[in-house]
């Protein structure tokens, strides 16, 4: 349906299984989830984040997180708004 379809396009899911792992921040840790988790079946590794990404969560405090996430979303939206009148 179109629930579906929305977290299709968001999380960049191709079929059925898929799984996508995100924070609290509702930020995409992997797109892999689906090889990650029986690959790593102990959790070892787990998150599976990228180490910069280890970084920025572990150093920069979750409301500044909060701000810059906001920010970029609107940022984005401009940017994106600013493509689809260039194409038309």
């Amino acid at each position: 349906g179109n629930r579906g379809k929305i977290l299709s396009d968001q999380f960049k899911t191709k079929g059925i299984p898929h799984l996508v792992l995100i924070d609290e921040m509702g930020s995409v840790i992997t797109y892999d989830g689906r090889n990650k988790v029986p690959a790593d079946r102990a959790g070892i590794g787990f998150p599976w984040r990228n180490p910069l990404s280890t970084l920025y969560v572990t150093f920069v405090p979750k409301s500044l997180r909060l701000i810059l996430k906001s920010h970029i979303e609107v940022v984005k939206g401009k940017v994106e708004s600013l493509l689809a009148a260039g194409a038309a």
